[in-house]
C-alpha cells in the first residue's frame, strides 16, 4: 500500500482540508482519503493515508470528471505531508490489528 505515514493530527488536518476543497466549491463531501492506525512495524502508533498514483487519478465528480489532482488544494495537502517522494510502501499487515 502506497501512501503517507503521519501523526493522527496530520491525518485529521489532511482529511479536513480535502473536505474543505470540496465544500468551498459548493459541493458535498463525496471523497476523503481516510486514514488507518498503524499497529506494527517501525511506524507503529502513527497513521497511514493511502495515496498511490491511481488514487490521485481517480475520477470523482463532474463532467468532464475531476480527479484529486485537478483541485489546486491537493498539491498543498500533499506537500504538507512531505510531497510525493515521502510516500512509502507499507505492508497491509501493519494496519491490521494483531490478535494477542
Amino acid at each position: 500500500m502506497i501512501g503517507f505515514v503521519v501523526t493522527a493530527e496530520q491525518a485529521q488536518a489532511a482529511n479536513t482540508a480535502i473536505a474543505e476543497a470540496q465544500t468551498s466549491r459548493g459541493m458535498p463531501v463525496f471523497w476523503l482519503a481516510g486514514s488507518y492506525p498503524i499497529y506494527t512495524g517501525e511506524h507503529a502508533g502513527k497513521c497511514f493515508i493511502p495515496c498511490d498514483d491511481a488514487t490521485l487519478s481517480t475520477p470523482l465528480i463532474g463532467y468532464p470528471p475531476q480527479t484529486p489532482q485537478d483541485f489546486p488544494e491537493f498539491a498543498t495537502i500533499i506537500e504538507s505531508m512531505g510531497g510525493r517522494d515521502a510516500r512509502i510502501d507499507l505492508p497491509a499487515s501493519n494496519i491490521t490489528p494483531q490478535e494477542p
